[in-house]
């Protein structure tokens, strides 16, 4: 298939880029599975890697600080720790997995609750590997908020959007590039200090908006 490719950094083409890039788009009501807009960015990083990329999938995200869904849940390569519902990236892990993909090129980063943290994580928790360029999937409004005002903050790689598909296409909530622009304003420069000034910055604004009447995340 075609893919359509938003510039992020300049000159950087596709033929360019090695690995992939999937934040999480919300979970199921039984908080295990993905919505269908996550299902989405699932199947275009599917393709795009079938299509020649030589790098990593990375899937990202673990639930929106408003989330409140899913029972006690454990990863089996992470037996010490246990979350409330399967986290998204491992709902995404999954599905790669379950359309025959080796476990060797899927990567999973579960810690991350918002946009900013999940592109903090990737980089700066060696989820990649290395420092090739990387093509972040989502859909279009989402990507114009991650190419515009996190990416430039939150990546020290070159990169670009791949547009998923979306039944209707609809603008981001004003809500959510409000409050990624006032998490990833004057963050730390030491990586830990960042993810973790954001962590605490997304679930500081979130729960606060939540408290105002705000139920989902984008």
């Amino acid at each position: 298939m075609g893919f359509e490719v938003l510039p992020g950094t300049p000159g950087l083409i596709l033929d360019q880029v090695a690995h992939i890039l999937v934040p999480g788009r919300g979970r199921a009501a039984d908080g295990l599975g993905l919505t269908p807009l996550g299902a989405a960015r699932v199947t275009v990083a599917a393709e795009l890697h079938r299509s020649g990329l030589g790098g990593v999938i990375v899937c990202s995200g673990y639930k929106s600080p408003i989330d409140g869904k899913g029972a006690p849940w454990t990863a089996p390569d992470a037996p010490g720790e246990t979350f409330q519902g399967m986290p998204e990236a491992d709902a995404m892990r999954d599905s790669l997995l379950a359309s025959g993909f080796n476990p060797d090129v899927v990567r999973v980063e579960r810690r991350s609750v918002d946009t900013v943290t999940n592109l903090l994580r990737c980089e700066n928790e060696g989820h990649f590997g290395d420092d090739r360029p990387v093509a972040i999937v989502s859909q279009r409004a989402h990507l114009r908020r991650i190419l515009t005002v996190i990416a430039p903050r939150a990546l020290r790689r070159p990169y670009l959007g791949v547009v998923a598909p979306e039944p209707l296409p609809l603008p981001e909530s004003r809500l959510a590039a409000l409050i990624s622009r006032m998490i990833v304003t004057g963050l730390p420069r030491d990586p830990a200090r960042a993810i973790a000034s954001a962590h605490r910055r997304s679930e500081l604004l979130w729960s606060s908006a939540r408290l105002l009447g705000k139920r989902t995340y984008h």
